[in-house]
């Protein structure tokens, strides 16, 4: 201080003090990327682990619908070929099919998905890394869904145990019947003298009742088919470490998880194939035939000369195997058409139509003049005034009148949101 050197030593302190703290900062950000690293991996291996109990899954299910079709089918021929006819014989070879295939049925399958490193992952702190992501909604769903398809089991197979133990006391005990019709492979270098006695138990109604809700089998498959649909996808996304779907895996699991209308683009027709969730369906004024043909990249659509008064070949939702019908459209405002004629001048309308609409052609339409070389075509939504576009069904119809004939074709069909 006697030389005047104060300010250099704070000067000095000051930088001093800076450094610690830039030095402080720097570790708690290591410390705080060591952890997330940490979290991450460990996020990883869980996610991993459920992929793996998915996959183990997945071959159960597979097996549960091939098993659950195939008793469909085997029931329906016993029904068709051995129970509602008149005959009164039955070879060796028919009894031995029956017999496969009513101990089949008293073999109870059912569906077990292992959750427990779910519960693992949603207990922990990791999960809230996963929090409000694609992932976390499929992961949920497809556990829910895992227990309402063990639900449903439990109650088929509960069933079929009280119709088999209503089996029992009727046949037990009672002149061998049961043997008979069970155990017939000791008759069988006399089963002649059996023979009658064994077509009355298999067309009795306790045997009938047992063989006919077991035809029902095949509808369990659909629940299957879903949990499929999704487990596959969580593997998928596990492996490519997403988190977030892509458009058209928003449109597969419309119906599962939230509405069509959080995807940005819509595509109803991609490269003259309509994806998953849409198809096409034909109307007209009299018996008509498929108007559409698939080409290498686009779609033929054929009006026929002097055959209609009118026809409306369309295109309408239908995902999830039918069970989503309409769709929220109110979000997207253009319309969009990758289109051409076949010589250039041809003239037609097209619509929308919600569910309510009548079919009586008083829907908004718009009249469209296609040119000989492919041209993109937008139109606003708007336009189509009476559409509810909240509840679409049939988010485009194309509608040709009179006599004269046209083709067209279609490239790509779509509705976005605009800003």
């Amino acid at each position: 201080m006697s030389e005047n050197k104060s300010g250099k030593y704070l000067k000095y302190a000051i930088g001093e003090i800076i450094l610690v703290v830039i030095g402080i900062l720097i570790a708690l950000q290591i410390n705080n990327w060591n952890e997330e690293r940490i979290q991450q991996k460990e996020l990883d291996g869980l996610l991993l682990s459920i992929s793996n109990s998915i996959q183990s899954d997945i071959k159960n299910l597979n097996l549960l619908v091939s098993a659950r079709r195939n008793m469909g089918e085997k029931t329906t021929k016993i029904f068709k070929e051995l129970v509602n006819t008149d005959s009164n014989s039955i070879s060796l070879v028919d009894v031995t099919f029956v017999n496969l295939t009513f101990r089949d049925i008293n073999n109870l399958i059912f569906f077990r998905s292992n959750s427990n490193t779910f519960e693992s992952l949603n207990n922990s702190t990791y999960f809230t890394k996963l929090q409000n992501t694609d992932l976390a909604s499929l992961l949920s769903a497809y556990y829910i869904n895992a227990e309402k398809i063990e639900d449903r089991e439990k109650r088929y197979n509960e069933g079929i145990e009280k119709l088999n133990q209503e089996w029992y006391t009727r046949f037990r005990n009672n002149e061998q019947e049961d043997e008979i019709f069970l155990r017939p492979y000791g008759l069988m270098e006399n089963f002649s003298a059996y023979e009658g006695r064994y077509l009355k138990i298999l067309r009795d109604v306790k045997t009938t009742n047992i063989l006919g809700k077991a035809t029902y089998e095949p509808y369990l498959i659909e629940q299957y088919e879903e949990q499929l649909l999704m487990g596959n996808t969580i593997i998928e996304m596990v492996k490519n470490s997403e988190t977030k779907f892509d458009e058209q895996t928003k449109l597969d699991f419309s119906g599962i998880l939230y509405s069509f209308a959080d995807a940005e683009v819509i595509s109803i027709l991609m490269n003259g194939k309509t994806p998953t969730g849409f198809t096409t369906q034909n109307a007209a004024s009299g018996i008509f035939k498929n108007f559409f043909t698939l080409k290498e990249d686009y779609l033929v659509i054929e009006y026929p000369e002097n055959r209609y008064e009118w026809a409306a070949p369309y295109f309408e939702v239908s995902a999830l195997r039918g069970r989503v019908n309409e769709m929220d459209f109110s979000g997207y405002t253009k319309l969009i058409l990758e289109m051409k004629g076949e010589v250039g001048g041809e003239t037609f309308e097209i619509a929308m139509k919600d569910k309510n609409d009548p079919l009586d052609g008083s829907e908004s339409r718009v009249k469209i003049v296609l040119t000989d070389d492919w041209k993109t075509y937008e139109i606003e939504t708007s336009k189509f005034k009476t559409a509810d576009l909240s509840t679409i069904m049939v988010p485009l119809g194309i509608i040709f009148q009179g006599p004269v004939g046209r083709k067209i074709k279609l490239r790509n069909i779509q509705f976005r949101k605009t800003d």
